[in-house]
């Protein structure tokens, strides 16, 4: 008889967060029950060509008329600039003018090309002096947020920054004055190779992080010390889209809706670079909640394992 994984607690130290890994609670990856399919047709879609070549731009890559990737205000934004108490900007990042392919459908060069993207709306936004905070992220599939499936991402700056970020911030500067190097470098090293690895280059490393907070969560990693998306090189960037590309792609076969995310504060110019995927698999109920202690049931060499499969 095989012997039953048991239930353990992992502490993410930078984050400062408490996972239980109960593995006995789920099986083997399979595929999930889609989710239900948009209503929104191409020919209604507001960000297909036919509707958004009339909004104003603030960005085009690849020109006006035939753009790759293009950038436009949020029509709903959460923060303002007319607004004192919740000031800021919102930006949509569309990814391909095509309405039904996914970024994990796109050629690794038109990832990297939006990674681009990201990096010029950063830098643009981050010249606003009261402007402290950025959020570049994705919302794929109706659990994770979505609510237009045609391909696209968002950029959200603030003058306010989530103390939770200042809190991370904090604790992985105590941690390199204390060891005397980043320890975002440090994860790089001790993961290439381990259980929870997926894959890496001379450029950027993947793997699953030990504390993972989600199903099959997946971290990015540039492996130079940079703070910034607008700092990536080109042939980070493409390294960068080849493997989320991979960790996407493999999502999508079995239906897991997905967020992904960076964080940018602005005036600090020592965080390490890295993507965060967040599968939506599971939702969070009352043990969650009322404890903040968060079940995982898929173990991350278990996820490692997932991606690294052919």
């Amino acid at each position: 008889m095989a012997k039953k994984s048991r239930a353990e607690i992992r502490e993410n130290y930078i984050h400062n967060r408490i996972v239980i890994i109960a593995p006995g609670r789920s099986k083997r990856p399979h595929v999930f029950k889609s989710p239900a399919p948009s209503q929104i047709h191409k020919k209604e879609c507001p960000f297909c060509p036919e509707k958004i070549n009339s909004a104003k731009a603030e960005y085009n890559l690849g020109g006006a008329k035939n753009w790759k990737v293009k950038v436009v205000k949020n029509k709903f934004p959460i923060v303002s600039k007319s607004n004192p108490d919740v000031y800021g900007e919102q930006d949509v990042i569309i990814e391909t003018p095509e309405h039904d392919v996914e970024l994990a459908e796109l050629s690794v060069k038109h990832i990297a090309s939006v990674l681009k993207v990201y990096g010029q709306r950063v830098k643009d936004l981050s010249k606003d002096k009261k402007i402290n905070y950025i959020l570049v992220f994705k919302n794929n599939g109706g659990t994770a947020g979505a609510s237009i499936d045609h391909a696209h991402s968002q950029i959200f700056a603030s003058e306010f920054i989530p103390p939770h970020v200042l809190e991370k911030l904090k604790r992985a500067e105590e941690y390199e004055i204390r060891r005397g190097e980043c320890y975002y470098c440090r994860l790089i090293n001790k993961e290439l190779h381990g259980p929870r690895w997926i894959g890496h280059d001379s450029n950027v490393a993947a793997f699953t992080p030990y504390a993972s907070r989600y199903n099959y969560e997946a971290w990015l990693l540039t492996r130079r010390h940079i703070d910034n998306v607008s700092d990536l090189n080109e042939k980070e960037r493409l390294s960068m889209a080849k493997y989320l590309k991979k960790i996407i792609a493999k999502l999508n076969n079995i239906n897991l809706p997905y967020n992904l995310y960076l964080h940018q504060v602005v005036h600090y110019k020592d965080e390490h670079l890295y993507f965060r995927i967040c599968p939506r698999r599971a939702t969070w109920a009352g043990l969650e909640l009322g404890s903040r202690l968060i079940v995982n049931s898929v173990a991350p060499e278990e996820a490692a394992k997932f991606y690294r499969e052919k």
